[in-house]
C-alpha cells in the first residue's frame, strides 16, 4: 500500500528549500517559512495524489524562481503516492514580509534586536546616521 500524500507532507518538503537571501542574512529559511508557497493543492486520484504547487519569490527582479521549481521537482517526484506533479511559478509578485510563518518572523525580530545590522529594515539604513551605517 502506497503511503497517502497530504499537504502537510508536501509542505514540510518543500520547507527543505532554502531561500539563498535567507541563508545570506544568516537566519536560513525554507519556502513555506518565508511564504512563497502561493498556492498548494492535493487531490486524489486512482493512480495516486495530483500535487500542484505555485511558487512565488520576493520580489519581481528575484531570478531565483525556476531554481525552485526545479528543486521542488526533484524532490517530490520520488514521494510515494505522486501520481502527477504539477509546479508552476506565481507571476503576480505580490509577496509581503507578512507572509512569512509566524515563527521565523520572531527569529528575524530576534536577529534584529542582537544588533546584526543586515536585518534592520531599510529605512533604517538608509537614513542619515541610521544605526546601520557605516
Amino acid at each position: 500500500m502506497t503511503a497517502a500524500v497530504t499537504e502537510a507532507s508536501v509542505r514540510a518538503v518543500l520547507n527543505t528549500i532554502v531561500d539563498p537571501c535567507s541563508r545570506a542574512a544568516g537566519a536560513p529559511a525554507g519556502l513555506a517559512d518565508m511564504g512563497l508557497i502561493r498556492q498548494l493543492e492535493v487531490t486524489r486520484a486512482p493512480a495516486g495524489a495530483r500535487v500542484r504547487v505555485v511558487i512565488g519569490v520576493t520580489e519581481y527582479a528575484c531570478l531565483i524562481g525556476p531554481s525552485f521549481a526545479a528543486e521542488a521537482h526533484k524532490k517530490l517526484t520520488p514521494l510515494p503516492g505522486v501520481a502527477e506533479l504539477i509546479i508552476e511559478l506565481d507571476g503576480e509578485f505580490d509577496w509581503d514580509p507578512d507572509d512569512m510563518s509566524p515563527s521565523y518572523r520572531e527569529l528575524l525580530a530576534r536577529r534584529r534586536r542582537q544588533g546584526n545590522a543586515f536585518f534592520l529594515p531599510l529605512r533604517e539604513l538608509a537614513r542619515p546616521g541610521g544605526e546601520g551605517r557605516p
